[in-house]
């Protein structure tokens, strides 16, 4: 597995994804993702593009982030740290 697999924990651009701190209720769609490097601390950060879904509780989700985040209200940016794949039920 390669490093960026690991640091990306099995999401992929199509999945389906939920929030650590928001639970089931916050349901993205990840489009694309993003490599952010920090010149001070010379770390670097792997954002996720998702699209909230709509007519969820959380649409309009990204009116209160970070503009540097924010695409439009429905859409952003969102460390992979903090998203979960929705599993299919069976």
């Amino acid at each position: 597995m390669s490093e960026c697999n690991k640091i990306l924990r099995g999401l992929r651009v199509g999945d389906l994804v939920t929030h650590a701190l928001y639970g089931d209720r916050w349901v993205g769609l990840i489009i694309d993702f993003e490599e952010v490097f920090d010149s001070k601390s010379k770390n670097r950060k792997i954002k996720a593009l998702i699209q909230i879904q709509p007519g969820t509780d959380f649409e309009g989700f990204f009116k209160r982030t970070s503009p540097k985040d924010r695409i439009n209200d429905n859409r952003g940016f969102v460390s992979v740290h903090w998203l979960f794949k929705i599993k299919e039920r069976k």
